[in-house]
C-alpha cells in the first residue's frame, strides 16, 4: 500500500509548471505590452508637442514678417505673394491662408481666400482662441492642421481699426505629413520589434531562472516524494536552505529520515512482537505436547532463553518435601563454567522465599542480598542481573524460572516487554507441569495396572511365579553389557516384565499341564505374543514396547512365530528377549524336568545360535555367565 496518495493526476499535477509559466508570460506581455504603448503614447506626445513648440515659433516669424510689410505699405497681394512664394519654396506646405477676423473684415470687408475652411479655422477666430494642431486625413494622406490666432497689439493700431487683444485674424497652415508619418509607422514597427525581442528575451531567461531555482527542484522534490512512497529513503534530495524552497526541501528530507526511522521502528516493532508470538505460540505447543516432565523442563528453558535474549535461562523445581528446590534444567546460548548446583532450603534462601511467597517476580542485581545457595543457583559471580518468576498453576508453585544475563557489554536489558512475555510463557510452563505430573500419575497407575495383569497371568500357575522378573533381569544385563542408555534399559524393564501378558488369554489347564501339550494346545500357547500385542495396541503410551513383545518367539533363520520373521527383520529388544525367555526356561524347574545350570543352559544357547537365536547376543550373554 503506498504511503502517499494524492488527489491529483499526474497530468494535473505537471500543469502547474505551465500555469506558472502562462501566468508569468502574460504579466510580462502585460506589462512590457504597456511600456510599449506609454513609450509611444508619450512619442506621440513630445512629437506633438514638438511640431507645435516649432509651428508656433514659424508663425511668429509669419505675424513678425505681415507687421512689417504693413508697416512699409505692403498691401493684401504682396502678403498673398509673399505667402505663396513660402508655400512654393516648402513643398510639404500645402495649404497657408491668412484668415480674417471679424474687425479685419469690418474695416475692409471680406478678402479673397481669407475665410474660415472648418471648425479648426473659425475657433481661432474667437477671442480667447490659442494656437491649435490636429492630425487628419485629406485625400489618403495624413496632414497636419495648425491655426494660430493673430492678436491685435499696439503696432497692429497704425493700421486697422481694433482693440488691444482683439483678434484679427489668424494664419492656417495645412503640412503633408505622410513622409513623417510613415518614418513614425517605421519607428512604431521598430520599436514594436525591440519590444516583442524583450519580452521574448526575458521569457527565455525568466524561464531559465526558473527553471533552475524552482522547476528542477520541484522535480528533484517530486522524484524524492515518490522515492519516499515507495519505501526508498537512502537518497535524500539536494539543495540548501538558502532560500525558500530549499527550507522547503530541507524539511522533505528531515520528514523522510524521520518517517524512515519511525517505519523501521515500527518494522522492529513487529519483528518483535510477531517473535514473541511465535514464541508464546511454541509455548502453547509445549502444553499440548506428550512429552516427560525433564523434557518439558528443558524446552521451555530454551524457549524463555530465546525469547528473552539473555544468556541462559535455569528452571529450578520444588522436591518431594516440599522445602528445598534444585535445578531440573538449564538452556545456555553458550557454553558455561561449571557450577555446582546445591539443594537450596527456601527457609535459607530470603529472594527465592520472597519470591515463592508473593508470587510475583522479581530482578536481581549484583548488589541484591543473596544466600550463599542463591548466589550459585542465579550464577552471581558471573550474571549481570537475573529474572526470578515463580512456577505457578492455581496457586500451587511448582518451581522457579531464573533468566540470567552475564553480558556486561552489548546486553539487552531486561525490561518490561522482557518481563511480561516471560509471565506469559511461565505461565503455561505451569500449566503445562501440571498437565505433565497429571499424565505421569496417570501412566503409573496405568502401568501398575498393567504389571498387576502380567502378575496375576504368572499366579496362573505356580511353575511361572517369577518368570517375568527373572527374564525382565536377564534381559535388562544383555543391554547393558551391549551398551544400552538408561532409558533404553527402562523400555527393556517394562518389556521383560509384560512379555508374556497375551497367556492372560491361555487357560490354566494348559499353563499347568505336566505332559507334553498337545498340538492344538501348542496353537493356543504361540498366540500369547500376538494376544498380548493386541491388548497393548488399545493404549497408545504402551506402542514403544509391542514390537518386541510381539515377536519375542520369533527365530533367526526365520522358523519362528508369528510372522516368520528372520535375522535383522526382527526387533534387536525381541532377540534379547528370546535369549532371556530361552535361559530362564531352561534353567527353572517344570513339572516334567528339573532346570538345568547356568552353564547347560548357556550351551545349549550356543548350540541353537545363528538357527533360533542371534549368535552376537548369545555371545553376550556367554560373557556375562563365564
Amino acid at each position: 500500500m503506498p504511503l502517499f496518495r494524492s488527489n491529483k493526476s499526474p497530468a494535473r499535477a505537471a500543469s502547474v509548471r505551465l500555469l506558472i509559466t502562462l501566468f508569468i508570460a502574460v504579466s510580462l506581455v502585460l506589462v512590457l505590452g504597456g511600456n510599449f504603448w506609454l513609450l509611444r503614447q508619450n512619442s506621440t506626445d513630445a512629437i506633438n508637442e514638438i511640431s507645435r513648440s516649432e509651428l508656433t515659433l514659424l508663425a511668429g516669424s509669419l505675424r513678425s514678417n505681415i507687421v512689417n510689410m504693413m508697416t512699409s505699405g505692403a498691401d493684401m497681394k504682396a502678403l498673398d505673394e509673399s505667402l505663396i512664394a513660402l508655400q512654393q519654396k516648402n513643398p510639404e506646405i500645402r495649404d497657408l491662408r491668412l484668415i480674417h477676423g471679424p474687425a479685419v473684415r469690418r474695416q475692409f470687408g471680406m478678402h479673397e481666400n481669407s475665410g474660415s475652411r472648418d471648425d479648426l479655422d473659425r475657433q481661432s477666430l474667437a477671442d480667447n482662441s490659442s494656437s491649435m494642431i490636429a492630425l487628419r486625413e485629406e485625400n489618403g494622406q495624413n496632414v497636419l492642421r495648425f491655426v494660430y490666432p493673430l492678436k491685435a497689439d499696439k503696432v497692429c493700431m497704425q493700421c486697422h481699426e481694433a482693440k488691444i487683444g482683439e483678434n484679427l485674424g489668424a494664419f492656417s497652415l495645412t503640412l503633408d505629413v505622410s513622409s513623417a508619418s510613415a518614418l513614425k509607422r517605421e519607428h512604431n514597427k521598430q520599436l514594436f520589434i525591440l519590444t516583442a525581442a524583450e519580452i521574448a528575451l526575458l521569457l527565455l531567461l525568466l524561464f531559465l531562472i526558473l527553471n533552475r531555482l524552482i522547476f528542477m527542484r520541484l522535480d528533484s522534490l517530486s522524484a524524492g516524494a515518490k522515492r519516499v512512497a515507495a519505501g526508498r529513503f537512502d537518497d535524500p534530495i539536494p539543495g540548501n536552505a538558502g532560500d525558500e524552497l530549499g527550507v522547503v526541501i530541507h524539511a522533505f528530507n528531515d520528514m523522510a529520515g524521520k518517517l524512515k526511522e519511525l517505519i523501521g521502528q515500527h518494522k522492529e516493532l513487529i519483528t518483535d512482537q510477531s517473535l514473541e508470538l511465535s514464541h508464546l505460540m511454541e509455548a502453547s505447543e509445549h502444553v499440548s505436547a506428550d512429552l516427560s516432565l525433564p523434557d518439558l523442563l528443558h524446552r521451555f528453558a530454551n524457549s524463555l532463553t530465546l525469547a528473552a535474549q539473555v544468556t541462559t535461562c535455569r528452571i529450578a523445581m520444588f522436591e518431594e518435601d516440599g522445602e528445598t528446590i534444585s535445578m531440573k534444567a538449564e538452556h545456555p546460548i553458550r557454553p558455561l563454567p561449571d557450577v555446582a548446583i546445591p539443594l537450596c532450603r527456601i527457609e535459607t534462601c530470603p529472594a527465592l522465599q520472597k519470591v515463592i511467597k508473593s508470587k510475583e517476580y522479581m530482578l536481581v542485581h549484583r548488589d541484591t542480598q543473596l544466600s550463599p545457595d542463591e548466589h550459585a543457583l542465579m550464577r552471581m559471580g558471573e550474571t549481570q542481573a537475573a529474572l526470578c518468576v515463580p512456577i505457578i498453576h492455581r496457586d500451587q508453585v511448582y518451581g522457579i524460572a531464573i533468566l540470567m544475563e552475564l553480558r556486561s557489554e552489548k546486553r539487552e536489558p531486561i525490561d518490561i516487554r522482557k518481563i511480561n512475555l516471560c509471565l506469559a510463557m511461565v505461565s503455561q510452563m505451569g500449566a503445562a507441569i501440571n498437565i505433565a505430573k497429571l499424565y505421569s500419575r496417570l501412566f503409573e497407575q496405568l502401568m501398575e495396572t498393567v504389571l498387576a495383569m502380567a502378575e496375576a497371568v504368572e499366579k496362573k500357575s505356580p511353575w511361572t511365579a517369577g518368570h517375568s522378573k527373572r527374564v525382565t533381569h536377564y534381559a535388562q544385563a544383555i543391554a547393558k553389557k551391549m551398551g544400552w542408555s538408561d532409558d533404553q534399559l527402562e523400555e527393556m524393564r517394562i518389556t521383560g516384565l509384560l512379555h508374556d501378558l497375551g497367556k492372560i488369554a491361555v487357560p490354566e489347564s494348559i499353563l499347568n499341564k505336566s505332559g507334553r501339550l498337545t498340538e492344538g494346545e501348542y496353537t493356543i500357547i504361540k498366540r500369547h505374543p500376538v494376544d498380548g500385542a493386541e491388548i497393548l495396541s488399545k493404549i497408545r503410551e504402551f506402542q514403544i514396547y509391542i514390537p518386541a513383545i510381539r515377536h519375542h518367539h520369533e527365530w533367526f533363520n526365520g522358523k519362528g512365530y508369528p510372522d516368520g520373521l528372520k535375522g535383522s527383520e526382527i526387533p534387536v529388544g525381541a532377540r534379547i528377549l528370546a535369549i532371556a525367555d530361552a535361559f530362564d526356561a531352561m534353567t527353572a524347574d517344570r513339572p516334567y524336568r528339573k532346570g538345568l545350570d547356568h552353564k547347560q543352559a548357556t550351551e545349549r544357547l550356543i548350540e541353537a545360535a545363528g538357527e533360533q537365536f542371534d549368535p552376537e547376543i548369545v555371545e553376550v550373554l556367554f560373557n556375562l555367565t563365564t
